[in-house]
Protein backbone atom coordinates (compact mmCIF):
# COMPACT_ATOMS: atom_id res chain seq x y z
CA UNK A 1 0.00 0.00 0.00
CA UNK A 2 1.16 3.81 -1.05
CA UNK A 3 2.52 5.84 1.62
CA UNK A 4 0.28 8.41 2.28
CA UNK A 5 1.51 12.06 1.99
CA UNK A 6 2.66 13.59 5.39
CA UNK A 7 1.35 17.25 5.88
CA UNK A 8 4.36 19.85 6.33
CA UNK A 9 4.46 21.33 9.88
CA UNK A 10 5.96 24.78 9.34
CA UNK A 11 9.22 24.86 10.91
CA UNK A 12 10.41 26.93 14.34
CA UNK A 13 11.28 29.93 12.45
CA UNK A 14 8.00 30.25 10.44
CA UNK A 15 6.18 29.58 13.20
CA UNK A 16 7.81 32.71 15.81
CA UNK A 17 7.24 34.84 12.37
CA UNK A 18 3.55 33.87 12.83
CA UNK A 19 3.60 34.34 16.09
CA UNK A 20 5.10 38.08 15.87
CA UNK A 21 2.74 39.16 12.76
CA UNK A 22 -0.12 37.47 15.10
CA UNK A 23 1.19 39.31 18.26
CA UNK A 24 1.61 42.51 15.89
CA UNK A 25 -1.96 42.51 14.77
CA UNK A 26 -3.00 41.51 18.36
CA UNK A 27 -1.18 44.89 19.32
CA UNK A 28 -2.82 47.59 16.52
CA UNK A 29 -6.14 45.92 17.50
CA UNK A 30 -5.53 46.79 21.34
CA UNK A 31 -4.25 49.82 20.36
CA UNK A 32 -7.40 50.63 18.44
CA UNK A 33 -9.60 49.94 20.84
CA UNK A 34 -7.70 51.57 23.85
CA UNK A 35 -7.69 54.62 21.83
CA UNK A 36 -11.90 54.23 21.10
CA UNK A 37 -12.31 53.22 24.54
CA UNK A 38 -10.41 56.43 25.91
CA UNK A 39 -13.72 57.96 27.78
CA UNK A 40 -13.71 55.07 29.62
CA UNK A 41 -10.55 53.45 30.17
CA UNK A 42 -8.65 56.81 31.65
CA UNK A 43 -11.35 57.68 34.51
CA UNK A 44 -10.25 54.19 35.40
CA UNK A 45 -6.38 54.68 34.69
CA UNK A 46 -6.87 57.91 37.34
CA UNK A 47 -8.51 56.39 40.19
CA UNK A 48 -6.04 53.51 39.96
CA UNK A 49 -3.29 55.09 40.34
CA UNK A 50 -5.26 57.57 42.51
CA UNK A 51 -5.72 54.28 45.22
CA UNK A 52 -2.27 53.48 44.90
CA UNK A 53 -0.99 57.17 46.27
CA UNK A 54 -3.43 57.29 48.77
CA UNK A 55 -3.76 53.88 50.17
CA UNK A 56 -0.98 54.40 52.51
CA UNK A 57 -2.60 57.17 53.85
CA UNK A 58 -5.60 55.33 54.10
CA UNK A 59 -4.51 52.49 55.98
CA UNK A 60 -2.08 54.86 58.54
CA UNK A 61 -5.44 57.17 59.14
CA UNK A 62 -7.41 53.71 59.68
CA UNK A 63 -4.76 52.63 62.33
CA UNK A 64 -4.94 56.25 64.59
CA UNK A 65 -9.10 55.67 64.11
CA UNK A 66 -11.59 53.54 66.59
CA UNK A 67 -12.66 50.75 64.65
CA UNK A 68 -16.44 51.76 64.12
CA UNK A 69 -14.87 54.75 62.95
CA UNK A 70 -12.79 52.94 60.27
CA UNK A 71 -14.98 54.59 57.30
CA UNK A 72 -13.79 57.86 58.41
CA UNK A 73 -10.00 57.11 56.84
CA UNK A 74 -12.11 57.18 53.32
CA UNK A 75 -13.92 59.94 53.62
CA UNK A 76 -10.86 62.31 54.91
CA UNK A 77 -8.73 60.86 52.22
CA UNK A 78 -11.32 61.72 49.81
CA UNK A 79 -11.71 65.60 51.63
CA UNK A 80 -8.30 65.93 50.58
CA UNK A 81 -8.19 64.70 47.15
CA UNK A 82 -11.61 67.25 46.39
CA UNK A 83 -9.61 70.25 48.44
CA UNK A 84 -6.50 69.49 46.00
CA UNK A 85 -8.41 69.22 42.80
CA UNK A 86 -10.07 71.90 43.85
CA UNK A 87 -7.14 74.33 44.59
CA UNK A 88 -5.35 73.03 41.69
CA UNK A 89 -8.10 73.71 38.66
CA UNK A 90 -9.78 76.67 41.02
CA UNK A 91 -6.38 77.71 40.06
CA UNK A 92 -6.28 76.86 35.80
CA UNK A 93 -10.09 78.82 35.71
CA UNK A 94 -8.53 82.20 37.06
CA UNK A 95 -5.71 81.59 34.91
CA UNK A 96 -8.14 80.75 31.71
CA UNK A 97 -10.14 83.34 32.78
CA UNK A 98 -7.52 86.00 32.74
CA UNK A 99 -6.17 84.95 29.64
CA UNK A 100 -9.27 85.12 27.99
CA UNK A 101 -9.09 88.85 29.12
CA UNK A 102 -6.13 89.51 27.92
CA UNK A 103 -4.88 88.29 24.58
CA UNK A 104 -7.40 90.03 22.52
CA UNK A 105 -5.82 93.40 23.49
CA UNK A 106 -2.47 91.87 21.79
CA UNK A 107 -3.87 92.61 18.59
CA UNK A 108 -2.63 96.26 18.06
CA UNK A 109 0.75 95.12 19.28
CA UNK A 110 1.17 92.73 16.85
CA UNK A 111 -0.11 95.02 14.17
CA UNK A 112 2.52 97.21 15.08
CA UNK A 113 5.27 94.39 14.39
CA UNK A 114 4.08 95.19 10.81
CA UNK A 115 6.14 97.12 8.41
CA UNK A 116 4.68 100.65 7.63
CA UNK A 117 3.45 100.81 4.09
CA UNK A 118 3.15 104.57 3.64
CA UNK A 119 3.59 106.85 0.39
CA UNK A 120 7.13 107.75 1.58
CA UNK A 121 8.42 104.47 2.03
CA UNK A 122 7.36 103.73 -1.46
CA UNK A 123 9.23 106.40 -2.74
CA UNK A 124 12.20 105.86 -1.20
CA UNK A 125 12.34 101.86 -1.18
CA UNK A 126 12.88 99.83 -4.42
CA UNK A 127 10.42 97.36 -5.51
CA UNK A 128 12.04 94.34 -4.74
CA UNK A 129 12.07 95.70 -0.65
CA UNK A 130 8.35 96.67 -1.14
CA UNK A 131 7.26 93.10 -2.38
CA UNK A 132 9.37 91.69 1.03
CA UNK A 133 8.03 94.25 2.98
CA UNK A 134 4.35 93.17 2.17
CA UNK A 135 4.59 89.62 1.95
CA UNK A 136 6.34 89.91 5.52
CA UNK A 137 3.60 92.45 6.38
CA UNK A 138 0.49 89.85 5.02
CA UNK A 139 2.54 87.02 6.89
CA UNK A 140 2.60 88.78 10.11
CA UNK A 141 -0.82 89.45 10.60
CA UNK A 142 -2.06 86.23 9.49
CA UNK A 143 0.61 84.86 12.32
CA UNK A 144 -0.55 87.27 14.68
CA UNK A 145 -4.65 86.54 13.99
CA UNK A 146 -3.91 82.39 14.12
CA UNK A 147 -1.66 83.36 17.64
CA UNK A 148 -4.27 85.45 19.37
CA UNK A 149 -7.04 83.12 18.19
CA UNK A 150 -5.79 80.02 19.02
CA UNK A 151 -4.96 80.98 22.27
CA UNK A 152 -8.12 82.49 22.74
CA UNK A 153 -9.83 79.04 21.86
CA UNK A 154 -7.48 77.19 23.92
CA UNK A 155 -8.36 79.60 27.20
CA UNK A 156 -11.95 79.48 26.42
CA UNK A 157 -12.09 75.75 26.13
CA UNK A 158 -10.70 75.45 29.15
CA UNK A 159 -12.69 77.29 31.52
CA UNK A 160 -16.14 75.87 29.61
CA UNK A 161 -14.75 71.98 30.09
CA UNK A 162 -15.81 72.35 33.79
CA UNK A 163 -19.15 70.40 33.56
CA UNK A 164 -16.86 67.32 31.40
CA UNK A 165 -14.35 67.57 34.31
CA UNK A 166 -16.62 67.36 36.93
CA UNK A 167 -18.21 64.59 35.48
CA UNK A 168 -15.03 62.24 34.93
CA UNK A 169 -14.25 63.68 38.34
CA UNK A 170 -17.29 62.15 40.07
CA UNK A 171 -16.30 58.56 38.21
CA UNK A 172 -12.79 59.17 39.77
CA UNK A 173 -13.93 59.73 42.84
CA UNK A 174 -16.71 57.08 42.88
CA UNK A 175 -14.04 54.32 41.96
CA UNK A 176 -11.32 55.48 44.21
CA UNK A 177 -13.70 54.99 47.06
CA UNK A 178 -14.89 51.71 46.47
CA UNK A 179 -11.01 50.97 45.41
CA UNK A 180 -10.28 51.77 49.21
CA UNK A 181 -13.23 50.12 50.50
CA UNK A 182 -12.35 46.72 48.60
CA UNK A 183 -8.74 47.04 48.95
CA UNK A 184 -8.83 44.37 52.35
CA UNK A 185 -10.98 41.89 50.76
CA UNK A 186 -8.33 42.24 47.33
CA UNK A 187 -5.85 41.32 49.24
CA UNK A 188 -7.25 38.23 50.91
CA UNK A 189 -8.39 37.07 47.41
CA UNK A 190 -4.70 37.77 46.36
CA UNK A 191 -3.48 35.90 49.08
CA UNK A 192 -6.08 32.58 48.33
CA UNK A 193 -4.83 32.70 44.83
CA UNK A 194 -1.51 32.55 44.82
CA UNK A 195 1.60 30.48 46.77
CA UNK A 196 3.25 32.78 49.01
CA UNK A 197 6.22 33.28 47.13
CA UNK A 198 4.25 34.89 44.32
CA UNK A 199 2.27 36.91 47.32
CA UNK A 200 5.76 37.90 48.61
CA UNK A 201 7.07 39.14 44.86
CA UNK A 202 3.34 40.50 44.36
CA UNK A 203 3.35 42.37 47.54
CA UNK A 204 6.67 43.68 46.41
CA UNK A 205 6.18 45.17 43.76
CA UNK A 206 2.39 46.74 44.47
CA UNK A 207 4.84 48.48 47.25
CA UNK A 208 7.74 49.40 44.87
CA UNK A 209 5.23 50.90 42.00
CA UNK A 210 3.16 52.99 44.99
CA UNK A 211 6.17 54.27 46.34
CA UNK A 212 7.28 55.47 43.15
CA UNK A 213 4.11 56.94 41.88
CA UNK A 214 4.27 58.94 44.98
CA UNK A 215 8.07 60.26 44.78
CA UNK A 216 7.38 61.11 41.57
CA UNK A 217 4.19 63.35 42.28
CA UNK A 218 5.85 65.08 45.34
CA UNK A 219 8.94 65.90 43.67
CA UNK A 220 6.93 66.91 40.87
CA UNK A 221 4.90 68.86 43.07
CA UNK A 222 7.62 70.79 44.55
CA UNK A 223 9.99 71.80 41.43
CA UNK A 224 6.72 73.00 40.06
CA UNK A 225 6.22 75.49 42.99
CA UNK A 226 9.60 76.39 42.54
CA UNK A 227 10.44 76.80 38.99
CA UNK A 228 6.46 78.39 39.14
CA UNK A 229 7.88 81.26 41.19
CA UNK A 230 11.27 81.45 39.35
CA UNK A 231 9.08 82.28 36.48
CA UNK A 232 7.01 84.43 37.90
CA UNK A 233 9.01 86.53 39.54
CA UNK A 234 11.62 86.96 36.61
CA UNK A 235 8.86 88.09 34.35
CA UNK A 236 7.66 90.39 37.14
CA UNK A 237 10.90 92.44 37.01
CA UNK A 238 10.29 93.15 32.83
CA UNK A 239 6.49 94.26 33.84
CA UNK A 240 5.41 91.29 31.32
CA UNK A 241 1.41 90.88 32.55
CA UNK A 242 -0.47 87.78 33.13
CA UNK A 243 1.81 86.59 35.99
CA UNK A 244 -0.04 84.03 36.99
CA UNK A 245 -1.79 82.53 33.91
CA UNK A 246 2.65 81.57 33.36
CA UNK A 247 3.14 80.33 37.14
CA UNK A 248 0.00 78.02 36.81
CA UNK A 249 0.51 76.84 33.49
CA UNK A 250 4.53 76.35 34.58
CA UNK A 251 3.26 74.29 37.14
CA UNK A 252 1.10 72.27 35.73
CA UNK A 253 3.34 71.23 32.82
CA UNK A 254 5.67 70.32 35.32
CA UNK A 255 4.03 67.18 35.22
CA UNK A 256 4.75 66.55 31.86
CA UNK A 257 8.69 65.84 31.52
CA UNK A 258 11.26 67.48 28.78
CA UNK A 259 8.00 68.67 26.83
CA UNK A 260 5.96 70.42 29.51
CA UNK A 261 9.11 72.81 30.21
CA UNK A 262 9.86 73.28 26.61
CA UNK A 263 6.43 74.47 25.91
CA UNK A 264 5.85 76.72 29.56
CA UNK A 265 9.04 78.32 28.65
CA UNK A 266 8.35 79.27 25.00
CA UNK A 267 5.10 80.67 25.57
CA UNK A 268 6.23 84.01 27.87
CA UNK A 269 8.71 84.40 25.15
CA UNK A 270 6.75 84.55 22.57
CA UNK A 271 3.71 86.69 24.67
CA UNK A 272 6.51 89.15 25.67
CA UNK A 273 7.93 89.24 21.41
CA UNK A 274 4.26 90.33 20.89
CA UNK A 275 3.11 92.55 23.83
CA UNK A 276 6.21 94.42 24.59
CA UNK A 277 9.64 93.89 22.30
CA UNK A 278 11.85 91.30 20.66
CA UNK A 279 14.67 93.02 22.54
CA UNK A 280 12.98 92.53 26.40
CA UNK A 281 11.69 88.87 24.58
CA UNK A 282 15.46 88.10 24.04
CA UNK A 283 16.55 88.75 28.15
CA UNK A 284 13.10 86.94 29.03
CA UNK A 285 14.22 83.84 27.21
CA UNK A 286 17.65 84.31 28.39
CA UNK A 287 16.51 84.56 32.03
CA UNK A 288 14.07 81.14 31.40
CA UNK A 289 16.70 79.38 30.11
CA UNK A 290 19.15 80.16 32.91
CA UNK A 291 16.07 79.08 35.47
CA UNK A 292 15.31 76.01 33.46
CA UNK A 293 19.22 75.16 33.57
CA UNK A 294 19.29 75.56 37.14
CA UNK A 295 16.49 73.53 38.18
CA UNK A 296 16.92 70.83 35.53
CA UNK A 297 20.16 70.21 36.07
CA UNK A 298 20.64 71.25 40.22
CA UNK A 299 17.26 71.46 41.81
CA UNK A 300 15.90 68.55 40.07
CA UNK A 301 18.48 65.70 40.12
CA UNK A 302 18.97 66.92 44.09
CA UNK A 303 15.50 66.01 44.88
CA UNK A 304 14.49 63.38 42.42
CA UNK A 305 17.94 61.47 43.06
CA UNK A 306 17.68 58.58 40.96
CA UNK A 307 14.23 57.93 41.16
CA UNK A 308 12.94 58.59 37.47
CA UNK A 309 14.91 55.10 36.19
CA UNK A 310 13.22 55.46 32.74
CA UNK A 311 15.10 56.14 29.59
CA UNK A 312 14.62 60.31 28.39
CA UNK A 313 14.63 58.48 24.85
CA UNK A 314 11.13 56.45 26.41
CA UNK A 315 9.87 59.06 28.55
CA UNK A 316 9.87 61.25 25.09
CA UNK A 317 8.07 58.81 23.17
CA UNK A 318 5.62 57.46 25.67
CA UNK A 319 4.33 61.04 25.84
CA UNK A 320 3.82 61.51 22.08
CA UNK A 321 2.34 57.69 21.85
CA UNK A 322 -0.05 58.50 25.27
CA UNK A 323 -0.84 61.83 24.37
CA UNK A 324 -1.77 60.99 20.62
CA UNK A 325 -4.26 58.04 22.36
CA UNK A 326 -5.93 59.87 24.49
CA UNK A 327 -4.79 64.00 24.40
CA UNK A 328 -3.91 65.88 27.32
CA UNK A 329 -4.64 63.18 29.65
CA UNK A 330 -2.33 60.62 28.26
CA UNK A 331 0.45 63.33 28.64
CA UNK A 332 -0.06 63.86 32.15
CA UNK A 333 -0.24 59.08 32.57
CA UNK A 334 2.95 58.98 30.14
CA UNK A 335 5.40 58.93 32.74
CA UNK A 336 3.51 57.25 35.57
CA UNK A 337 2.16 54.68 33.43
CA UNK A 338 5.70 53.67 32.16
CA UNK A 339 6.98 53.59 35.53
CA UNK A 340 4.37 51.07 36.76
CA UNK A 341 4.83 49.00 33.10
CA UNK A 342 8.43 49.40 34.25
CA UNK A 343 8.57 47.93 37.72
CA UNK A 344 6.06 45.39 36.79
CA UNK A 345 8.15 43.78 34.06
CA UNK A 346 10.81 43.97 36.50
CA UNK A 347 9.04 41.75 38.68
CA UNK A 348 8.43 39.39 35.87
CA UNK A 349 11.81 36.84 35.19
CA UNK A 350 10.48 36.77 31.57
CA UNK A 351 10.09 40.37 31.07
CA UNK A 352 13.26 41.63 32.99
CA UNK A 353 14.71 42.69 29.54
CA UNK A 354 12.06 44.75 28.35
CA UNK A 355 12.36 46.56 32.25
CA UNK A 356 16.03 47.27 31.26
CA UNK A 357 15.32 48.59 27.85
CA UNK A 358 13.13 50.64 29.37
CA UNK A 359 15.09 52.23 31.94
CA UNK A 360 17.85 54.62 31.82
CA UNK A 361 20.58 51.99 33.73
CA UNK A 362 23.51 49.53 31.60
CA UNK A 363 22.64 46.17 33.17
CA UNK A 364 19.98 44.80 35.21
CA UNK A 365 22.08 44.44 38.47
CA UNK A 366 22.00 48.46 38.37
CA UNK A 367 18.79 48.39 37.67
CA UNK A 368 17.61 46.49 40.57
CA UNK A 369 19.67 48.04 42.78
CA UNK A 370 18.14 51.91 41.81
CA UNK A 371 14.97 50.49 42.45
CA UNK A 372 15.72 49.10 45.66
CA UNK A 373 15.38 45.00 45.17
Amino acid sequence: MPDTPQKDWPDASRLRIALWFLGLLLAIVLIFVMRIAGIVLVPIVFAVLITLLVAPLDRCLKRLLPGWLAWGAHLLVMLVLIASLTLLFGALYFAAQQAIEALPAISDEIDALVPGQGADDREQTSELVHTLREVWGSAGSRLGEWLVGKATSIATGAATMTGAFLSALLIVFFIVMLALTELPRWSAKTADLLSPRDLKAWDTMKDVIAMRLRRFLLVRTGIGLIQAALYAGWLALFGLDLLVVWAVLTFVLTYIPNLGSLISGILPVLYAFLALDPVTAFWVGVGIFAIEQVVGNLIDPLLQGHQIVLSPTVILVSLLFWGWLWGVAGAFLSTPMMLCLLVACLHVPALRPVSLFLSNQDDLESLDAALGR
